[in-house]
């Protein structure tokens, strides 16, 4: 790394200690045996750790002017490889610009390094909470979710994160040698989310809220499999009933979570549900024969749920990964109980209910032992013959993840932020050489089907 990059940046808190570097250039990708084994090793020459825009836009300066290659980095708490440096260069931290910019009625602006629990809890003494929230919400930070997140908790009621009113605004710096500050609203807020942060620097976000309600953590248990999904469909539409969080998950999944101590064999719906329709949600379970089982205060209950389940397994099992797919809105449940009764015993299928282009469906998240690629391919081929779109969670390009549209709109507005193109190279394929050593399997997952839910 060049002496005059580091010189020029003065006073901005950065580190070139080996350990931090390690750190900070890792995300949860390990959650992946393909990706893990591709990133490897994969470090940056520095993290640079600004706390104010003005230093963001030095960072932005420095960079254009040396050429050197930048990440954007919140908590690291994506799974997709975004935050992992491919070439070097630097990372650039972000949680340093933590604060509120304003909190009016039903709107909310904030620095995107602000942690989303920080911020949930600051919007509920005004009566008012985020609309959605991945799993990691005590750690992840805004710019974060929206850079590399797609849904979570709330998805249920609001759809997903990209979907038209979800994000009002956001602000970015661009990658030049003299930077510029950019607004975007509306529909070209989604040129930034979901793009990795090979699209500039966001430094602020905004949001719509919603009404802040008392959430009730519930478990609810079934004896078959089948049963528990139906269950979650129904409460997933079952319009009267508060809810927020609805995750459904087939044995052996629930004995992943220890803290829990769930009953050997049932399946288990884990649901966030408003106090003051609970007893609508009680004649719910009586309806479909479910047991409401006791639930510890701490960790919240959405911890066991999203990518949270896919971590608990894999503290217990590192043997495990899981797939990304999204079930078929005209046979949501025909789909699952088909899957399920072909593949339970291969695939331990895990539901969370979510609005999708205006229908209530299921993304299904399912585990797995992984014995080779060969496998993970038979298996998106047999989701995918039941009707299932599949979002490829083992590749880190962009194009190949099946979430997320890079067409010439995207490219015109990359190469217009980004014109050395330093920001998160690699990570859209064809726009750059993708560094060194990475080829074989991290190539091969990027072939693997992705027809995905990007519109």
């Amino acid at each position: 790394m060049k002496d005059e990059f580091l010189a020029s940046l003065k006073d901005i808190p950065h580190t070139r200690e080996a350990a931090a570097l390690r750190v900070k250039s890792a995300d949860f990708s390990w959650f992946s045996p393909i990706m893990s084994a591709a990133l490897a090793g994969r470090t940056a020459e520095v993290v640079l750790s600004p706390t104010t825009e003005e230093q963001v836009v030095r960072i932005a300066s420095a960079c254009a002017r040396h050429r050197v290659p930048l990440v954007a980095r919140g908590a690291g708490t994506g799974n997709f490889g975004q935050a992992v440096p491919l070439a070097g260069g630097a990372v650039v931290e972000m949680t340093g610009l933590d604060r509120i910019v304003f909190q009016k009625g039903n709107v909310a602006r904030a620095q995107a390094g602000i942690r989303l629990g920080a911020l949930d809890e600051e919007l509920r003494k005004h009566g008012r909470e985020l609309r959605m929230h991945p799993s990691t919400k005590k750690l992840a930070t805004l710019g974060g979710f929206v850079g590399g997140g797609h849904a979570g908790v709330g998805t249920v009621n609001w759809g997903i994160l990209r979907d038209r009113g979800n994000i009002l605004g956001l602000k970015l710096v661009t990658i030049e040698e003299t930077p510029r500050s950019l607004e975007l609203r509306g529909d070209d807020v989604n040129l930034v989310h979901h793009a990795y942060g090979v699209n500039g620097l966001v430094t602020e976000v905004e949001l719509p809220l919603a009404q802040a309600h008392e959430w009730r953590d519930t478990v609810v248990v079934f004896d078959e499999f089948e049963r528990a999904a139906a269950f979650g469909m129904a409460a997933a539409t079952s319009d009267g009933i508060l809810k927020k969080l609805v995750s459904v998950h087939a044995w052996p999944v629930p004995q992943f979570f220890k803290q829990l101590s769930l009953p050997a064999g049932k399946a288990a719906a884990l649901l966030m549900i408003g106090a003051e329709t609970r007893e609508a949600f009680d004649a719910l379970v009586r309806e479909f024969g479910g047991t409401v089982v006791p639930c510890p205060p701490e960790p919240p209950i959405y911890e066991y749920t999203w990518g949270h389940t896919t971590m608990h397994a894999l503290r217990a099992d590192r043997s495990l990964t899981y797939l990304v797919c999204i079930f078929p809105r005209e046979d949501t449940l025909g789909a699952i109980g088909r899957v399920h009764a072909k593949l339970g015993a291969e695939l331990f299928l895990h539901l969370e209910y979510k609005r999708f282009a205006g229908y209530v469906t299921a993304e299904g998240v399912p585990l797995f032992r992984y014995q080779g690629f060969e496998q993970m391919a038979r298996l998106y081929r047999a989701l995918e013959a039941e009707g299932a779109r599949i979002a490829n969670a083992h590749t880190f390009l962009l194009q190949n993840g099946g979430m997320k549209d890079i067409d010439a709109a995207q490219i015109a507005f990359k190469r217009g932020v980004d014109p050395h193109l330093l920001m998160n190279p690699g990570k859209i394929a064809g726009l750059d050489d993708l560094p060194g050593g990475l080829s074989g399997a991290a190539l091969e997952a990027a072939q693997l089907p992705a027809s995905g839910w990007a519109y």
